[in-house]
């Protein structure tokens, strides 16, 4: 099998690419450090229509037509360029809405113009998602939010962030707001008691973009390692740091192979399907954990200030590594 992206999958990435790289400067992110939210709304309707919420979404149901594979390279991309926002929350509510008859809301959500939260119980066993959601969960990207996608076990629906009581909560990475809310019997603008098919695309997701920190920290190694010398000589001769960097690569090459099978396994329906999501999300969260902390260290002291992005991929790997689930619920997923 042939993993590598075609011609067609090539110029997504690449426009994907270039809207990152000159919209999404970290550099320039770091004035949203700690703010409520970090969506600009021009811009984010900009992601909107280029098609990024539809993209593997079927045309007959308002999405570009593309399928779960072009979605998992659209994420690969964002964990590559650490670009915060809720992109995942956006998709995963765009295809609920589309699914389930709810079409002038899923329109809504792919033109950009209702912002989506993401909320997963909080230490709450009994919370519910179904026609009415109650429960206390923890929501991401939930300041400025018009809609909170609740996900509890295989359950999904969307209700109106107005009908969350929330109350910000502190965030290790300062790009991703989160707060904790609480909801109780609110009936769900929609939603899908059997959403297994939709958390196992979040499962590939956020495995994609977890490759993409893996992928990114990498190269951030790679380049340092020629351009910084020491003794006269670029850092990367040294062993030390020539095997780092080698056995990053590895890990994000490893961490990319499993994604990109993991997405045709789900979308061709494979009976292995589910083992192979969790297989990628495993292998793709222990290489952006591991390649993110090796990349400070390989930075030497500039690599431990605010101002170098290197921190940046370490936070954003710690966030997504437990959402929809963690490395524990996944390795016993396989």
């Amino acid at each position: 099998m042939d993993l590598l992206p075609t011609e067609e999958q090539d110029e997504i990435i690449n426009t994907v690419r270039s809207q990152l790289e000159r919209n999404f400067d970290l550099h320039a992110l770091a004035e949203l450090d700690g703010a409520n939210s970090v969506v600009d709304s021009a811009l984010w309707k900009q992601c909107a229509e280029l098609g990024w919420f539809g993209l593997g979404l079927p045309e007959a149901l308002g999405g570009v037509g593309y399928t779960l594979a072009e979605e998992a390279l659209l994420f690969a991309e964002i964990g590559t360029h650490s670009a915060p926002g809720p992109f995942l929350a956006t998709v995963l509510a765009a295809r609920l809405a589309a699914m389930v008859g709810a079409t002038e809301l899923a329109a809504q959500i792919l033109s950009g113009t209702q912002l989506v939260a993401l909320a997963e119980p909080h230490g709450d066993t009994a919370a519910v998602a179904g026609a009415t959601v109650s429960g206390t969960f923890r929501v991401t990207d939930f300041g400025g939010a018009d809609l909170v996608l609740v996900l509890v076990g295989s359950s999904a629906a969307i209700v109106a962030a107005s009908d969350l009581v929330a109350e910000p909560l502190a965030s290790l990475d300062r790009l991703v707001p989160t707060a904790i809310g609480t909801v109780s019997q609110v009936p769900a603008l929609c939603y899908q008691d059997d959403a297994s098919g939709l958390q196992l695309r979040a499962t590939v997701l956020i495995a994609a973009e977890l490759a993409g920190i893996a992928t990114a920290t990498a190269q951030q190694s790679t380049q340092y390692a020629k351009d910084r010398e020491q003794f006269g000589t670029p850092i990367g001769s040294f062993q030390a740091v020539k095997h780092r960097c080698a056995d990053m690569a590895v890990r994000a090459d490893a961490a990319n192979s499993l994604v990109r099978y993991s997405a045709i396994a789900v979308l061709d329906g494979l009976p292995d399907a589910a083992f192979h999501a969790h297989a990628a999300r495993v292998v793709a969260t222990n290489a952006a954990i591991e390649n993110s902390q090796i990349n400070v260290q390989n930075h030497g002291g500039i690599g431990f200030t605010y101002e170098h992005t290197a921190h940046r991929f370490v936070t954003r790997a710690q966030v997504r590594s437990r959402t929809v689930g963690d490395l524990r619920s996944h390795l016993g997923g396989l």
